[in-house]
């Protein structure tokens, strides 16, 4: 498994309705600060988004915020950050994402956030890319999603070895203790 440096966190922009996510968004940030991984992210503002840049830049951390420039031009930016970088579409922005970063951690979120999630899920699949990937399941959030996946394999639609190609975790120490056995084995992606 290579060093991990940047990790990439994909989140809401919106905060939600449990307290946790926002607390363990700004554990998150602290962690990553404080054990030097500049965080790469969408660049917004609010949310979860403008929570993990803050606490990230707010505990003395390096923050990369990749957002479009029309989503910019909305005044939904967040330029208290180390570098922030502008794209023409979204594709493009996930395509900057994926150059900037060692690792992925998807936070709790909305539909953007589950495309991202499968995105990187997909091209992880196909060999795009061997990095880690990890669900932040605070409070089994993702649980349903999970179980989705779980029946794709179980029906057919994929190998169940895709399941290895992500970690299901419930805290931070898990996320990194599964970055550090994460081992990419590409799957045969035809079930039949």
């Amino acid at each position: 498994m290579p060093k991990i440096k940047n990790v990439c966190v994909f989140c809401g922009s919106n905060h939600g309705y449990d307290p946790d996510f926002l607390k363990q968004t700004n554990a998150l940030g602290e962690y990553l600060a404080a054990n030097n991984h500049p965080v790469v992210y969408g660049g917004g503002k609010e949310g979860l988004m403008g929570a993990i840049a803050k606490s990230t830049m707010d505990a003395g951390g390096e923050v990369i915020g990749i957002i479009p420039t029309f989503l910019s031009e909305m005044g939904l930016a967040e330029t208290n950050v180390t570098t922030l970088l502008e794209t023409s579409t979204m594709d493009e922005r996930k395509d900057e994402m994926l150059r900037q970063s060692d690792a992925f951690i998807v936070l709790p979120g909305g539909f953007g956030t589950f495309e991202e999630f499968t995105t990187m899920l997909s091209w992880s699949q196909i060999n795009v890319h061997q990095k880690p990937i990890a669900l932040f399941n605070i409070n089994h959030y993702f649980d349903e999603l999970v179980a989705m996946m779980q029946k794709c394999c179980d029906q057919g639609f994929a190998p169940q070895e895709n399941m290895d190609l992500f970690i299901d975790a419930a805290s931070i120490d898990e996320i990194f203790e599964g970055f550090a056995t994460f081992h990419h084995q590409l799957p045969y992606k035809y079930t039949n």
